[in-house]
């Protein structure tokens, strides 16, 4: 049980160190003006769906954009 506690809370800290370099960097940039800062078009969004797996009553959420959602529609047909 211990053991178990202390390899997620390495796995966090070893995922969150990164996530806190680029805060940093992100303040940085901050000053640069709003028109140089590109917002993804509707094509480019991502939008996240709730997928059932078998063997398991847990839904997967997988997340894609919209032309990737397209081609796993036309390769499941």
């Amino acid at each position: 049980m211990r053991l178990t506690s202390i390899v997620s809370l390495s796995a966090v800290l070893l995922l969150a160190a990164p996530v806190a370099a680029q805060g940093t960097t992100q303040a940085g940039t901050a000053s640069t003006s709003a028109a140089q800062v590109a917002k993804p078009t509707d094509a480019e969004k991502k939008v996240c769906k709730r997928l059932a797996t078998s063997g398991t009553r847990m839904a997967e959420r997988v997340c894609l954009t919209k032309q990737e959602w397209q081609k796993v529609e036309e390769e499941a047909k």
